[in-house]
């Protein structure tokens, strides 16, 4: 009597099919980040994890000198820092924003926060006193930008006006 081997053959094909499910999930794990557009200026933002400030910003990434660093937390339309030397204009519902520097200071980077990841924006070694569609990164889960958490401007003061 001779035994059908059709059940061997389904049972190897389902384990089969299970370990390759399996695979393919832990190769292909979650979708990272990404920095996303540049700005309006050109400037292509670089994208670091976590919540980082310019002084704990990746090795990888030069340090900032900053004469000042302005917080802008939440992120409103509106002017910040001590003497109003940053305002935040235009918040788009893609979560873009423009802003302006006053006349006696330029920023050398921002940082653009959202999500578990930011975006710096580095405008060394001259510095700009505006910029438009700055962003955080590109969440991987719906492609569009993470929502603006916080955002720091590091500041030097701007000589090239003067």
């Amino acid at each position: 009597m001779t035994q059908s081997r059709r059940p061997r053959w389904a049972a190897r094909l389902v384990g089969l099919g299970l370990t390759t499910a399996l695979a393919v999930t832990f190769t292909a794990g979650p979708a990272a980040a990404v920095p996303g557009d540049p700005s309006a200026s050109g400037e292509q933002p670089v994208e670091v994890p976590g919540n980082p400030t310019f002084a704990t910003l990746p090795a990888t990434i030069t340090p900032f000198d900053c004469d000042r660093i302005v917080t802008v937390d939440p992120v409103t339309a509106g002017s910040f820092g001590d003497d109003d030397e940053v305002s935040i204009l235009n918040i788009g519902t893609d979560n873009t924003f423009d802003f302006t520097i006053s006349d006696d200071f330029a920023a050398i980077g921002v940082l653009v926060k959202g999500g578990p990841v930011a975006n710096v924006y580095d405008y060394r070694p001259v510095g700009i006193q505006a910029d438009q569609e700055l962003h955080a990164p590109v969440n991987p889960m719906n492609m569009t930008y993470y929502g603006l958490s916080n955002l720091d401007f590091c500041l030097v003061e701007d000589n090239y006006n003067s």
